[in-house]
């Protein structure tokens, strides 16, 4: 439970701190390595409590909601795949929660208008989905970058961790 608490509050302190450059990336990448050694319910918390835990430092607003739901989804997907600890598993996880979520945002904005003005029309439905195109891209290579690093740092902090035990559990004979 430590380890959940701590990814959900790194990955949404990062999240605040860089949203203009790196949008949820640090969420979604926190969720692809919590798939990897956390329980399946432990997604839920962190990629949900990510989101409000950056919402709570940035503010609310009905644009919060639209997030939830599509952090939802892709931690939904991310359960379904069963994405776990190799190459492929990863890349299918980081191919498919990238665009549900920024499809879910660009629908979220143009049924609320909170980011674009866009007509509620097919086209102008058209326009904010391609309208969300540059923002999946960007998302994407952080997406891999903060997946890489969490799991790199999950790693590390697991062999220390396992590195002490051995010595503690040695020492006691």
């Amino acid at each position: 439970m430590i380890a959940t608490g701590a990814l959900t509050l790194v990955c949404g302190l990062i999240a605040a701190q860089f949203h203009h450059v790196l949008g949820v990336a640090p969420i979604l990448g926190a969720i692809l390595c919590a798939a990897c050694f956390l329980r399946p319910k432990e997604l839920w918390v962190v990629g949900l409590g990510g989101v409000v835990i950056r919402d709570l430092l940035l503010g609310f607003s009905v644009f919060t909601w639209v997030r939830l739901v599509g952090m939802g989804l892709v931690v939904a997907a991310i359960l379904a795949l069963r994405v776990r600890p190799n190459f492929r598993s990863l890349m299918t996880g980081l191919l498919l929660s990238s665009p549900i979520f920024h499809l879910v945002l660009a629908v979220g904005d143009w049924a609320t208008g909170t980011c674009g003005i866009w007509p509620r029309t097919a086209r102008g439905f058209a326009d904010a989905v391609a309208g969300a195109f540059p923002y999946f891209q960007r998302s994407f290579i952080g997406d891999v970058l903060f997946a890489s690093l969490f799991l790199i740092l999950y790693s590390v902090a697991g062999t220390l961790l396992m590195g002490w035990r051995e010595k503690a559990v040695s020492w006691s004979r």
